[in-house]
Order: structure tokens, then C-alpha cells, then sequence
């Protein structure tokens, strides 16, 4: 068995790259990058979603993530899929909070629908892909949430099963 100490290395040059004491290596000049992914986190729900209607944000999923660096951006990316019923319309909402729906929308959408009659459905389905830069390092938790806008009777039915889940992905950015 061979075994090499040092308690340096140098480039070819005099410059020191790194200094090793205790077994611990410090680097002079640490490699540095930006654009990585540094965790992920997945949140999927299998069970029925809920029916929405009316303006009140209702939850439809909830997923938390603890920052490395203030300086990290969160990448968030959700997706629910539903159905209207007949005699709906109006506008439904879908929005993505940081913390819960009373806290701060990082990212929404309306999208107009027009009446429903007999035997006529309508499929929605809300994406959201949006990057938030929460400067912190504590666990910060994102909320996926759909409403209705005003007027109209919108009632969307959402799905929730394994086939069409309600999923949520929090990634940090370096």
C-alpha cells in the first residue's frame, strides 16, 4: 500500500490551488458556476381534486424547499388537469403561491370559457413553469392553488388520479 502526503498542491507555475490540513482540503480559487440544480423536490396528488366554484383559491397541492444560498433561485413547475360541467362559464383562475394563497403569487393566469350546454364539456388544464428568487435559506413553501374569476358559474372539476395527477416540482437554481 502506497500512501502520498502533502499538505499542498501547486500548478506548474508557484501558484498554490489548494492547502490540506487535518485531511480537509481548502481551495484557493473554488470552482464556481451558476445554472446548476442543486435539489429537487416533487409533490404529486392521486386523489380527487377538488371542484371550484367560485372566487376562493382553493390549495390543490403544497411542496417545501430549503434554499443552500440567498442568492438560489426556485424553479417551480406545476400541472392539474380538469373538466367543466355543463351550464358553466366565466374564467377560471390558477395561480402559484409562496406560501400559502394568502401570500405572495408568484405566477398566474385567467383563461376565459364560454357557456356549457347539454353533453358539451370543456378540458382545462393549468401549467405553470416560473423561476422566484426568495433570497433566504430557510424552507419556503410554494402553494399550487385554482379559483374562478368573477362571473359567470364556473365549476371545474379536477382530476387528482394516477393517470392525470395534480404535480408540483421545486428546483434550486445556483
Amino acid at each position: 500500500m502506497s500512501v502520498v502526503r502533502v499538505n499542498q498542491i501547486q500548478d506548474t507555475g508557484t501558484n498554490v490551488a489548494a492547502n490540506i490540513s487535518g485531511g480537509i482540503v481548502t481551495f484557493t480559487n473554488p470552482p464556481v458556476g451558476t445554472g446548476k440544480v442543486l435539489q429537487v423536490i416533487h409533490a404529486r396528488k392521486e386523489t380527487a381534486g377538488a371542484t371550484i366554484t367560485n372566487t376562493t383559491q382553493v390549495a390543490m397541492l403544497t411542496a417545501s424547499i430549503t434554499p443552500s444560498s440567498t442568492s438560489s433561485r426556485i424553479m417551480i413547475t406545476a400541472m392539474a388537469a380538469g373538466q367543466t360541467t355543463t351550464g358553466s362559464s366565466g374564467i377560471f383562475d390558477s395561480r402559484v403561491y409562496r406560501g400559502s394563497v394568502s401570500g405572495t403569487v408568484v405566477s398566474g393566469f385567467y383563461e376565459g370559457m364560454g357557456q356549457t350546454t347539454a353533453n358539451q364539456t370543456h378540458y382545462i388544464t393549468a401549467n405553470h413553469t416560473v423561476i422566484d428568487s426568495p433570497s433566504t435559506t430557510n424552507a419556503t413553501t410554494y402553494t399550487f392553488s385554482l379559483g374562478t374569476g368573477s362571473g359567470g358559474t364556473t365549476n371545474v372539476k379536477f382530476f387528482g388520479n394516477a393517470v392525470t395527477p395534480i404535480t408540483m416540482s421545486l428546483m434550486e437554481i445556483a
